[in-house]
């Protein structure tokens, strides 16, 4: 499982304790770190560039030969993604940079006859999501030449911890916050939350029906009206990217935060959508076709 020191320190008052007494302490007791990495070292090297233009590569019908602007001189690079287009500001790898995944070294090199200088990341390769149906595009008004570690809040530690079956618990950052709350004699701090709820009865708008107690003896939601679909916040984004999860929009994404800060799943479902309005929770008795999501 992957915890962000920053997000941990939410919740318990860790700025005064290395990493690694961290890391030493959480094993010792039963929750151990595998590894962990910086952030500001992992991403030193990789800055913010700008797309100046793009061609087709005069020898490949899916290259495409970019100059990218790193904040002092435009460099020729060749792009193998699709979605690449002239004034996107993108994460450069410059010659010398280490690619997270693959652990290969960018150096100069001729693509089919082209030299490229450098290399336009896809979310995967830097290893900040699984997604690799595209380079990274960033924020527009991003100035050009920062480090990502800047521009894109990269400055954390991700400590991989495996859990244990028998500790549940710990299958959050609350969990961990828990843990080291005590082990450091700190206090743990909570967040405060506060419904506002209408009189309405939630029945008249949305009704669960549980066929199955025994394998399901409770199932609980709530009906939130009046939502727009829309992108996160930026502190919502870039708590979820920073334990590998790729951002979709602010409804799945604060289902994905709950279940990563206190452990509980959650999933959303379109009213509108829903059949009858109605949740039905059973089993199966024979083999039965069904479409998932």
């Amino acid at each position: 499982m992957k915890v962000s020191l920053n997000w941990l320190k939410k919740y318990v008052d860790l700025e005064n304790i290395s990493t690694e007494e961290i890391v030493s302490r959480l094993t010792m007791s039963g929750l151990e770190v595998e590894e962990y990495f910086d952030q500001n070292e992992k991403y030193k090297d990789f800055i913010v560039g700008c797309v100046k233009s793009k061609e087709k590569h005069p020898d490949a019908d899916k290259l495409t030969v970019c100059r990218v602007s790193d904040g002092n001189e435009d460099l020729q690079v060749i792009c193998g993604a699709q979605n690449v287009e002239t004034g996107q500001k993108i994460v450069f790898a410059p010659i010398g940079s280490t690619i997270p995944n693959g652990n290969f070294k960018i150096k100069k090199a001729k693509i089919r006859g082209v030299e490229s200088h450098g290399m336009i990341c896809a979310e995967d390769e830097l290893e900040i999501s699984d997604d690799h149906s595209g380079i990274m595009v960033l924020d527009e008004n991003l100035e050009e030449g920062i480090p990502i570690t800047e521009a894109l809040s990269l400055n954390d530690v991700i400590l991989e911890i495996a859990i244990t079956p028998n500790r549940p618990d710990a299958l959050s950052h609350i969990g961990v916050a828990r843990d080291l709350s005590a082990l450091f004699n700190l206090e743990l701090k909570i967040p405060k939350v506060e419904l506002k709820e209408i009189e309405k009865d939630i029945n008249e708008l949305a009704k669960i029906e549980i066929q199955d107690e025994l394998n399901c003896p409770r199932y609980s939601a709530r009906v939130v009206t009046d939502v727009t679909i829309k992108e996160s916040p930026g502190w919502l984004r870039d708590r979820l990217t920073s334990v590998g999860l790729r951002p979709i929009n602010n409804v799945v994404d604060a289902t994905n935060f709950v279940l990563h800060e206190i452990g509980q799943p959650l999933h959303a479902f379109d009213l509108d959508r829903l059949s009858r309005n109605k949740i039905i929770v059973r089993s199966t008795s024979e083999e039965t076709k069904f479409t998932t999501l």
